[in-house]
């Protein structure tokens, strides 16, 4: 998608908002409520990107090693944790934080623990208790496996909400047509008439959707291999 500005979204999007114009203060209001909205609520490819924390991020206590997430970071989806010569990377599972507390899970986690590489979300992180004084929205993440943790970790992250405050902020997603379905989903929204708004929530979402699917053109699905655990000696002709 072409990239769009805060100042090029008011411009665009005041008349579907107000008649005072882009610099009523409405309008700036309703996008960083669809910009909010499209961010927490939606699974659309421009809400995932590549990040890399690394091993200066990564905070190694008595309690074992842990990674908290920055501003603009909800949560991790994937991770690979790679060694400083780059010869030699590791993936690992994202675990839930009742993961511990399962029957068939690891129990009680020593700093020491020895196991394959696993990042188990243990909920907000505590306030200043990082070096880079994270808040509450941080979420932190146990790596288990390797103490002390010393690799940098390439994850695929899921985006956070960050309001949009100066012009040149950039919005994301940045289609035009997402926010302008979803501008008057919050005019309706404003005057109670829900069963519209959601029309437009819908239309807005639709918009999103179909850009999705265009990055999704040319990609190749993975394979999947059963291994027939109960009969082996039939399969024939894997490579």
């Amino acid at each position: 998608m072409a990239s769009l500005t805060y100042a090029q979204a008011q411009s665009l999007l005041a008349p579907f908002i107000t008649s005072q114009g882009s610099s009523d203060p409405v309008v700036g209001s309703a996008i960083n409520f669809v910009n909010e909205r499209f961010i927490t609520g939606g699974q659309w490819r421009g809400n995932r990107f590549l990040y890399a924390f690394q091993p200066s991020s990564i905070v190694t206590d008595a309690n074992g090693s842990y990674i908290d997430t920055p501003v603009g970071i909800d949560s991790i989806i994937k991770a690979v944790a790679v060694d400083s010569t780059y010869s030699n990377g590791e993936q690992g599972d994202i675990m839930g934080d009742f993961y511990p507390y399962e029957e068939g899970g690891l129990g009680w986690i020593t700093a020491q623990t020895s196991s394959d590489l696993m990042f188990i979300r243990m909920g907000a992180s505590p306030v200043g208790l990082t070096p880079s004084n994270t808040t509450s929205d941080s979420q932190r993440y146990r790596i288990v496996g390797k103490y002390p943790e010393t690799r940098a970790i390439y994850c695929i992250v899921r985006r956070a909400y960050v309001p949009l405050v100066n012009p040149t902020d950039l919005l994301i997603p940045s289609n035009i047509n997402a926010y302008r379905y979803g501008v008057q989903a919050f005019n309706y929204e404003n005057i109670n008439e829900l069963e519209r708004a959601q029309i437009y929530w819908e239309l807005a979402y639709k918009c999103l959707n179909q850009a999705t699917e265009s990055y999704e053109e040319g990609v190749q699905n993975g394979v999947e291999i059963q291994t027939k655990a109960f009969s082996p000696s039939l399969i024939r002709n894997l490579i």
